[in-house]
């Protein structure tokens, strides 16, 4: 770590969001050393908290996937349907330079903290809205998760699903995480046109939005007019090197040849088949794809016949692009991740190694700030308040009367 100032020092950010996708957004932040303050209710707070004891989560006795997107930030416990909790907001508003909320429009209506609400008190406030399906239309106010909102409604469910297989709900918040990038990155080109313009505005992202740009590669070609797209069949591959097989200790290689005429000698050295060079149904490209059907059942019967370690090696030495279908467990212990930082140490974390995932990059000369774990519910409650210039026994009464949570 460097001495110098971390690149968001003095960034002050209030976090009105539960789940993954707007406290993703705040963890990055947090990492080049912006305050994130999360707003929570009294009692439960973020929903988050609690999800490691329960389906889809798996179960430990420790937050881990709070943890995740909630490290280096401080915790205030607010009542904000209460008239002294909104004050207390009101104060916080005036002095932040970002806002992120993922509260439904009607809910944001109802609290009187919508953008339009909050800029006449703060108008150089970055407002950033997220929502499941945008703010306008029927589903405005509707409830959007990553595995609905970003996988089915988009059609990326549909179309990583094998032709003869059934939809397949991804892992948790695989669609909230890179949709949390987005929102960073909005975040940073408002901040951007603030010290352009000295003004404040509203940026807003969803769900949905995010999941078509990730599926925008085959989308552009329905919107241009294509036929619809074809979910893979790995008995019947486009190409039989796009594909994936099965090794002979059961684990799966993924090939990934896009320029095959280039790498089809070597490939056919990697797996010890020169004869398929002369197999008129392979001889040339364009005749190959006709043929994918014939040579995948070959390379099936190939690719088991050896352990995927070997394979691992095999295909490296012959420089084609391939990838083992990774489980979990594997990742962790990735060479590749850990030599470049890819999970970061976490201080006050003690179970199993005591890490998380790193935010997915780097600046060169502006080092992330050390982490740590995310604070218990309200826990700096009394500090924020003080620092806003409430005396103690303002405090007392502002918990006397459930305005606030204090530990």
């Amino acid at each position: 770590m460097t001495e110098t100032a971390a690149l968001l020092s003095g960034i002050k950010v209030l976090e009105i969001a539960t789940f993954v996708f707007g406290p993703g957004a705040g963890a990055i932040l947090s990492d080049f050393g912006a305050d994130v303050i999360k707003v929570e209710s009294p009692g439960l707070g973020d929903p988050l908290r609690h999800a490691h004891k329960s389906p889809p989560f798996m179960k430990l006795d420790f937050d881990y996937a709070w943890q995740q997107d909630n490290r280096n930030k401080r915790s205030i416990a607010l009542n904000l349907k209460s008239d002294e909790g909104r004050e207390v907001l009101l104060k916080l508003v005036r002095e932040a330079d970002v806002l992120i909320t993922n509260f439904p429009p009607h809910v944001l209506a109802r609290l009187q903290i919508r953008y339009d609400d909050l800029a006449p008190i703060n108008d150089q406030l970055i407002y950033g809205q997220i929502t499941g399906y945008g703010e306008k239309g029927d589903d405005a106010n509707t409830p959007g998760f990553d595995g609905n909102a970003y996988w089915a409604r988009t059609g990326l469910m549909d179309a990583v699903r094998t032709a003869e297989g059934e939809p397949a709900m991804p892992s948790p918040a695989m669609g909230d995480h890179p949709s949390a990038m987005t929102m960073y990155a909005a975040i940073m080109t408002g901040l951007y046109k603030r010290e352009r313009s000295g003004k404040g505005s509203k940026i807003s992202t969803s769900l949905m939005a995010n999941g078509l740009w990730a599926a925008s590669s085959a989308l552009s070609g329905i919107l241009a007019g294509t036929r619809p797209y074809r979910r893979l069949n790995p008995a019947k591959p486009g190409s039989a090197l796009v594909n994936y097989y099965r090794t002979k200790d059961e684990r799966w290689i993924s090939l990934i040849v896009i320029q095959e005429e280039k790498h089809w000698s070597n490939f056919l050295k990697a797996i010890e088949r020169p004869d398929l060079a002369n197999d008129p149904r392979f001889a040339e490209l364009a005749i190959r794809f006709k043929h994918a059907k014939e040579l995948g059942a070959i390379l099936r019967d190939i690719f088991c016949t050896r352990n995927c370690e070997e394979w691992r090696q095999r295909l490296r030495d012959n420089k084609i692009t391939f990838s083992v279908v990774a489980t979990f467990e594997d990742v962790i212990d990735d060479p590749q991740a850990l030599e470049n930082d890819m999970f970061i140490d976490v201080e006050g974390h003690n179970f199993g190694r005591g890490q998380a995932v790193n935010s997915p990059f780097s600046i060169d000369g502006s080092d992330k700030v050390a982490a740590h774990i995310g604070s218990a519910l309200g826990a700096d409650s009394v500090g924020i308040l003080r620092e806003l210039g409430y005396e103690d026994k303002q405090i007392q009464q502002l918990t006397e009367r459930g305005a606030i949570e204090a530990h």
